[in-house]
């Protein structure tokens, strides 16, 4: 696992530098949250509204909206498909993504055009290095 400034950066996940989201394929669903340094540039997340099971997402259209004392905005899909389950435990307890946004994901989304989607998001290792400049220009720090 790649670090920089104290941000994890899992070098297993695929990442949309875009929109500070990953994602995993597990199986026949890709498994989606935010990034450490979106849940730490949002600050303590309040409150989290997350698309219904069933509902369809395209690339890039929002999956949930987060609302911390500094940031309320969208997370964004980083692939389109049918959200087959939300996060229990976040959709309950919001804070959860800032204890772990590796380990509280989001959503899970049966995708439509996986392999071509996953072609457009940057593989764990290059993320790390890529995260370096937007975490110093975001000015954050673990």
């Amino acid at each position: 696992m790649a670090e920089y400034r104290g941000f994890r950066v899992p070098e297993e996940l695929s990442y949309d530098l875009g929109y500070h989201v990953w994602a995993r394929v597990d199986g026949d669903v890709v498994v989606v949250g935010a990034t450490d340094p979106a849940q730490a540039s949002a600050g303590e997340v309040i409150h989290m509204s997350i698309k219904k099971p069933g509902t369809r997402v395209q690339r890039g259209a929002i999956l949930a909206t987060l609302e911390s004392a500094k940031y309320m905005g969208p997370m964004r899909s980083p692939v389109t498909g049918t959200v087959e389950s939300v996060n229990p435990a976040l959709a309950k307890t919001p804070t959860l993504l800032n204890d772990d946004a590796y380990e509280n994901w989001v959503a899970r989304i049966k995708p439509e055009k996986l392999a071509e989607e996953l072609a457009l998001l940057t593989s764990g290792a290059d993320a790390a290095v890529k995260y370096g400049p937007i975490i110093d220009e975001w000015g954050i720090s673990q």
